[in-house]
C-alpha cells in the first residue's frame, strides 16, 4: 500500500499478515488533513493486482457545516508586512490555515501558518515576512481554509496573487507619550513611568528627520493604530501617541521628536543616558 500527498514522496506500507475482509488498516504517519493519492496492491505468490484511488482525511461530513473562507484582499505595507483581509463563517470554527506559494497550483509552498489570533473579530492577518522567510519583490499566491469543530477541514478558498515588497528589519526603541509625562530618564531605559520599550520599523535605513515610524502590526505609529496592538501598548500611547523616541542601537545619546499625529520624526536633540 502506498500513499502520497502531492507534492511529496510516496510512503509505502507492507501489511503483514493480510487483513480479513472488513478489517481496518491504520496509517499512523498521516498527520495533515487533505486528499491523498492511494495505491493498493494485493499479491499472492507471483500474481498481483493493483488499484488506484484517493483517500480524504479530516474533511467535514457536510459542506454547509464547514464552509470555506474567502480572501477579500491582500495589501503589502510600506515596511514589507503583508495584510490579508478575509471572511470566515464562525459556525463550527476551530481555527484557520493559510499557505503562500510561488505558483498558483501550490506545488512550491514557502510558508504555512495554522492558527490565527482574534479570528472572530479582526478578520485580518498580519504576515511577518521575516519570520515567514518570504522573498522580497516576488509574485506570490495565497489561499486559506477552515478547520471545523469537532474535527474536519474545509476546501481551500479562492487563490489571490500578490507582489511582495521589501522587508524592513525591526529595531528596538524606547518612547514616551505626547501627553502626561515630561522628558526624563525613562527615555533611557523604557521601563519606568509612562515609558514604552517596543520594536518598530523605519522608512529609512537609520533614524533621521523625515523617517516614518511603523509599528509591529505594520501600520504607522499613530494613536488609532497603536490601539490595535491591544494590551501590549500602554494606554497613554493609545490616547496620545509617541512624542519622543530613542534608538540605542543607532545613537545612545540622541532623542528624536515625533509628530504623534503622523508618526514622522520631526527633530532630534542630544540627551545624556
Amino acid at each position: 500500500m502506498h500513499y502520497e500527498y502531492p507534492p511529496g514522496t510516496p510512503i509505502t506500507y507492507n501489511i503483514n499478515p493480510l487483513p480479513q475482509s472488513g478489517d481496518k488498516v491504520v496509517l499512523n504517519d498521516i498527520q495533515a488533513p487533505g486528499t491523498y493519492n492511494l495505491e493498493v496492491e494485493l499479491a499472492v505468490g507471483s500474481i498481483s493486482a493493483m488499484t488506484n484511488t484517493t483517500l480524504t482525511v479530516g474533511r467535514c461530513s457536510s459542506a454547509s457545516s464547514c464552509e470555506f473562507p474567502k480572501i477579500e484582499s491582500v495589501e503589502v505595507l510600506k515596511n514589507g508586512q503583508i495584510v490579508m483581509k478575509y471572511f470566515a463563517d464562525t459556525t463550527n470554527l476551530a481555527t484557520l490555515e493559510y499557505q503562500i506559494a510561488t505558483d498558483s497550483e501550490f506545488t512550491n509552498i514557502i510558508y504555512v501558518k495554522v492558527g490565527f489570533s482574534d479570528i472572530n473579530y479582526t478578520l485580518s492577518e498580519y504576515i511577518d515576512m521575516k519570520n515567514g522567510k518570504i522573498l522580497n519583490n516576488t509574485k506570490l499566491y495565497i489561499r486559506i481554509r477552515k478547520y471545523c469543530k469537532p474535527d474536519g477541514i474545509s476546501d481551500w478558498s479562492n487563490v489571490v496573487e500578490f507582489q511582495s515588497g521589501e522587508w524592513n528589519n525591526p529595531v528596538e526603541a524606547y518612547c514616551l507619550p505626547a501627553d502626561g509625562d515630561d522628558l526624563n530618564q525613562d527615555i533611557c531605559y523604557g521601563t519606568r513611568g509612562f515609558a514604552w520599550k517596543i520594536k518598530v520599523t523605519l522608512t529609512t535605513s537609520q533614524p533621521e528627520v523625515g523617517s516614518l515610524i511603523y509599528l509591529t502590526n505594520g501600520k504607522l505609529a499613530i494613536p488609532e493604530n497603536i490601539k490595535n496592538l491591544g494590551q501590549t501598548a500602554p494606554d497613554k500611547f493609545k490616547d496620545y501617541g509617541i512624542r519622543w523616541i530613542r534608538f540605542p542601537s543607532f545613537y545612545n545619546d540622541v532623542v528624536f521628536v515625533v509628530d504623534s499625529k503622523t508618526g514622522r520624526i520631526e527633530d532630534s536633540f542630544n540627551y545624556k543616558c
